[in-house]
């Protein structure tokens, strides 16, 4: 692919998450939070790809995009947090919790408002186009390929927790997120074509709900671990119920997964 090609990528995917910054500080809904994370995920895997590129240049997300890129994230947690709350019985029974919980989604949006006003999109798009390639080659993608199941298997020799299987998930999203620029951004087939894009889709969208839940046992913890004092006894002993639930379902789920991971590993040669 040529160095036009490769800069239409970056065009489109910048100019979705600058949109999705001009919409956020109005209402912060959930849907843009999402795709804003999406796209800088995906530009940042095709960043990485291209730096394999011998005349590539510095190709980094800076700081003050990746600012964004967490507080929104931090919004859109506790906004799927509170919203699973809230249909659980539980709720009514939590009422300090909730509020404690409200209070600091302000916190978290304010934060986000603020990184988004730091950036400056149009030096962030120039500086990302100037340090392009002039072209990606297809050994490019099959090294990039190679590194991503090393590390996986590197991973996988080991594992056996919730840490092994988040970062198995963030080799396979790079995967996936640069088979979908060629196949939806730029109509063409992955030249590398073992490789089973519904298949690693479905087994990331897997460890995507295990990952939410790891985040929803982290966010209940602290609504008794810190600050106990603000709670009464009734609210921590229903939270720690609530938490009790969760890890057994989370627990069941981790030993699913590890051996979904490892039969995929034996498919594509990890």
């Amino acid at each position: 692919m040529k160095r036009q090609a490769l800069k239409e990528v970056i065009d489109k995917h910048l100019g979705s998450i600058k949109k999705c910054c001009d919409r956020m500080p109005g209402c912060f809904d959930q849907d843009d939070i999402h795709d804003l994370r999406v796209d800088y995920k995906k530009t940042r895997a095709f960043l990485r790809l291209l730096q394999l590129e011998k005349d590539s240049g510095d190709l980094q997300l800076p700081d003050k995009l990746k600012a964004v890129y967490q507080t929104g994230g931090k919004v859109r947690d506790l906004q799927l947090f509170l919203a699973q709350l809230h249909t659980l019985p539980v709720v009514n029974e939590i009422p300090a919790c909730i509020a404690r919980w409200k209070k600091q989604l302000f916190a978290y949006k304010e934060q986000a408002v603020v990184a988004i006003e730091e950036m400056n999109f149009k030096k962030i798009w120039q500086d990302i186009i100037n340090e392009l390639p002039g072209e990606l080659k297809d050994d490019t993608v099959k090294k990039f390929l190679h590194r991503k199941v090393a590390a996986i298997h590197i991973i996988l020799l080991a594992a056996d927790d919730e840490d092994d299987l988040h970062s198995v998930r963030k080799q396979l999203k790079d995967i996936i997120y640069v088979i979908r620029i060629y196949e939806n951004d730029w109509g063409i087939p992955f030249p590398i074509s073992d490789w089973n894009e519904k298949e690693l889709s479905e087994l990331a969208s897997q460890l995507g709900d295990f990952n939410d839940r790891c985040i929803s046992i982290s966010l209940l913890q602290s609504g008794y671990i810190e600050e106990i004092g603000e709670i009464g006894e009734n609210e921590r002993t229903n939270l720690l119920a609530l938490r009790n639930q969760w890890l057994k379902e989370k627990n069941g789920q981790e030993q699913q997964l590890l051996k979904l991971i490892r039969e995929l590993k034996m498919g594509h040669a990890f």
